[in-house]
């Protein structure tokens, strides 16, 4: 049977809501029946403890093997070759077939691990969730430390492009990702789109559909590049041309409540298809993302969707339950306004939303894909 290591981000009590999000969805959704057609193992450098639900679950239904290995939790240029060794050493140790991440790590891991996987002649397959040197580049410039053209913009592209062309699959989640995982490679035939997929049964629409569009919500962290700032100044914007509106925003913020905005932390998986239920529409006017989960999930339970333009034109048609808009306060209010005036025009947006979800986002057909991409099949 093939042996698949994931080299997965350590567990840390001091951060317990890094592992839930990973252990109570992220990892079960990803894994799936895995286990059926390849041995899966987690290596960490701290491992939850023995009796935690979330290992248990994994352990039991999901076939996963939880081993220590010592490596670094560095991902900077200064540790690049020792965070290589490290992984080399755990490759010779376990000596898997596959090495990959679950986590769709940021660059310089994975630039480890697929230096250590060429190295010791194993298959590599880089997941990318996300544009990570864009995240970067957004949190440092908000913070006043411009990143592009410097040393460290130009090692960050050369270690994503050494992972990419190394890997023997390239998995992106999205259009977007894979136009710009294209730039990466000499053979683009290996890129693969695999989403995560949502759990149908437990996302789903609430049993009365609503009228109008009058309560917006975002999911996510409290981050430079999903554009809280362009929510906030687009609810100011409709606070007065709309004052029926409102809007919430949940993610990792203290709970507060500010004119037509409402803040609220963090929502767990459970907690989470009630949350959608209670509003009418997702935004997320994101400066970088990959295919995020709370698109799915928002629309399996019939939010349609007011997205970037600029991240989500190659992945949602005209007819998908989506409105895509320019990173402009004024064009998001003025997307808002469309579907809180015209009912018809909103209930037909969360019709297409819904059908979209269900054709594309079914977590069962999502995962084959990712295993079959994981295992080399259909290549």
């Amino acid at each position: 049977m093939t042996n698949i290591a994931f080299f997965e981000p350590a567990y840390a009590a001091h951060n317990l809501r890094d592992w839930e999000i990973r252990g109570s969805y992220k990892y079960p959704s990803l894994l799936g029946n895995l286990h059926e057609q390849a041995a899966v193992t987690l290596l960490m450098r701290d491992l939850p403890p023995e009796d935690d639900i979330y290992r248990r679950r994994l352990e039991t239904e999901h076939g996963a093997r939880f081993v220590r290995i010592d490596a670094l939790d560095d991902a900077g240029e200064h540790a690049a070759d020792m965070l290589a060794a490290d992984y080399g050493a755990a490759i010779a140790e376990h000596a898997p077939d596959i090495v990959s991440t679950l986590n769709g790590r940021m660059i310089g891991y994975n630039f480890a691990l697929a230096r250590a996987a060429r190295a010791a002649g194993v298959d590599f397959v880089y997941r990318i969730a996300g544009n990570d040197i864009a995240t970067q580049m957004a949190v440092q410039e908000a913070q006043g430390r411009p990143v592009a053209a410097t040393a460290f913009h130009g090692t960050l592209m050369a270690q994503e492009r050494y992972a990419a062309e190394a890997a023997r699959t390239v998995i992106v989640m999205g259009g977007t990702e894979r136009a710009r995982a294209e730039t990466l490679v000499s053979d683009s035939s290996k890129i693969r789109i695999c989403r995560r997929g949502v759990d149908r049964a437990h996302f789903s629409p609430r049993a009365g559909a609503p009228e109008r569009c009058d309560h917006i919500l975002f999911v996510g962290r409290d981050s430079e590049e999903k554009g809280i700032d362009l929510i906030e100044a687009a609810a100011a914007i409709l606070a007065e041309e709309r004052p029926d509106l409102t809007f919430t925003i949940a993610g990792d913020f203290a709970a507060r409540e500010e004119g037509n905005r409402r803040y609220l932390g963090f929502h767990d998986y459970a907690a989470l298809p009630g949350l959608y239920r209670d509003h009418d529409a997702l935004l997320l006017p994101a400066r970088s993302e990959g295919f995020p989960q709370v698109v799915m999930e928002a629309m399996t339970c019939g939010l349609p969707a007011i997205l970037s333009q600029g991240l989500f034109a190659r992945d949602f048609g005209t007819e998908d339950g989506v409105e895509l808009v320019d990173l402009d306060p004024r064009g998001i209010a003025e997307a808002i306004i469309r579907w809180h005036d015209d009912p018809a025009l909103f209930t037909a947006s969360r019709e297409q939303a819904l059908s979209h979800a269900a054709a594309h986002f079914d977590a069962d057909a999502n995962g084959a894909l990712y295993h079959r991409a994981l295992l080399g099949e259909g290549e």
